[in-house]
């Protein structure tokens, strides 16, 4: 019998539990290594795109946004919905206007032409201070989400309304209400144009 040309996966554990989810994807892994024959991939779920996936094609309403490797869409969105799509917590995204309201103190200066909003990843908001240079943006925290090893501070812009999370390790001994800063170094920002939705600068 001859093997098949490619694999056709349409949602395949969409039903599943978690659990199943799981041990699931770890088969077809172990499948698509032991038969070494092309895979193609249909889901909605980030996780399996990321873990199952040697290259992502990223679609938005039937068009083509971004081709690459699950780690090279990661770590550098073509756009804005490639940025909100990619990533769990989704990228925040806040307006280079108000940064440099919030005293960015140049930080931002050398930003691609057209930037007019700056992507950030949550777990590259740190509430200790990083290597400089850093932006400092200071925040309230709405929303303490504890989920094991990490947790989700859903914060509250100073003079904005922009909603933004950030995530850390462990617990952290903070209490909702409570002013908290936070800051990001320069190479952790992603430029992107609000109006073409696409990333600037390539």
């Amino acid at each position: 019998m001859r093997e098949p040309a490619a694999f056709l996966f349409d949602e395949p554990l969409s039903n599943l539990d978690a659990k199943l989810r799981v041990q699931m994807r770890v088969e077809i892994k172990q499948l698509q290594r032991r038969l070494k024959t092309t895979s193609l991939y249909v889901t909605h779920d980030q996780l399996e795109a990321m873990t199952l996936g040697d290259r992502l094609v990223v679609l938005n309403a039937g068009q083509i946004e971004q081709v690459g490797t699950p780690m090279e869409i990661y770590a550098r969105p073509a756009s804005m919905f490639v940025a909100g799509f990619i990533g769990s917590p989704a990228m925040n995204m806040l307006p280079v206007d108000y940064l440099n309201e919030q005293g960015a103190n140049g930080l931002l200066d050398n930003l691609p032409d057209g930037t007019d909003t700056v992507g950030i990843r949550p777990d590259d908001m740190h509430l200790a201070p990083p290597a400089l240079p850093h932006l400092i943006v200071d925040s309230t925290l709405a929303l303490f989400e504890a989920a094991g090893a990490e947790s989700h501070l859903y914060v509250t812009l100073a003079d904005s309304d922009q909603p933004t999370v950030i995530r850390v390790s462990g617990q952290p001994p903070v209490a909702e209400g409570e002013t908290l800063r936070f800051f990001v170094t320069r190479d952790a920002l992603h430029p992107f144009n609000s109006t073409t939705g696409k990333r600037t600068g390539d």
